[in-house]
């Protein structure tokens, strides 16, 4: 564990973390019940952005980016490093710009997507610096759950589905949000 600087900065980063990335996973399974005929297993994640279900999806991603780069900010006023800072706002501008350039943007969201798929994972595996046992090894083993289920959505493994796939990318740096959150809300170090 990192120094800490700033305790009331790293609480306050753990709720916005916490409460947006628990908004988005409330509000994507909203969507995906909302969504006409829609297929967990058969449709991207994105495809709710487009569509009936377009707005809530796109402001809901859209919002969880802006709270992750606010994340990122308290972060560097909390802890003494400027790497982890800086990934958590590259994550957040990922989320931010899935949202902002959907699916009708065509090859533009694909970038933004998969430079979110990328950054994200890595974010919670380098948290490991900050965190305590046992959450430091949750931490990596969700980042690595990330990677090892793009390889094989890019490999076109059939099992679970394009569908499938993305959500066991996005999931697990999802879920580690919250936890992390949860983690800098308790954060009591002098």
């Amino acid at each position: 564990m990192q120094k800490v600087a700033s305790k009331k900065s790293l609480n306050i980063a753990g709720v916005l973390l916490f409460v947006f990335s628990v908004q988005f996973t409330i509000m994507l399974f909203i969507t995906e019940a909302l969504y006409p005929h829609y297929s967990i297993a058969n449709n991207y994640i994105s495809d709710l952005g487009v569509g009936a279900t377009g707005f809530l999806f796109d402001t809901s991603i859209s919002l969880l980016g802006l709270a992750v780069i606010a994340t990122a900010y308290f972060v560097y006023r909390g802890f003494d490093d400027k790497i982890f800072p800086i990934l958590m706002a590259l994550t957040g501008l990922g989320a931010l710009l899935v949202g902002v350039f959907n699916e009708n943007f065509g090859s533009i969201h694909g970038y933004v997507s998969d430079f979110t798929f990328i950054v994200g994972p890595l974010t919670a595996i380098y948290a490991y610096r900050y965190e305590t046992s046992p959450f430091k090894f949750i931490s990596v083993g969700l980042g690595v759950l990330s990677y090892f289920a793009m390889v094989l959505f890019l490999y076109g493994s059939p099992v679970l589905g394009v569908g499938g796939w993305e959500r066991l990318i996005v999931y697990p740096f999802l879920l580690w949000g919250a936890g992390f959150g949860a983690f800098l809300m308790g954060v009591s170090y002098k």
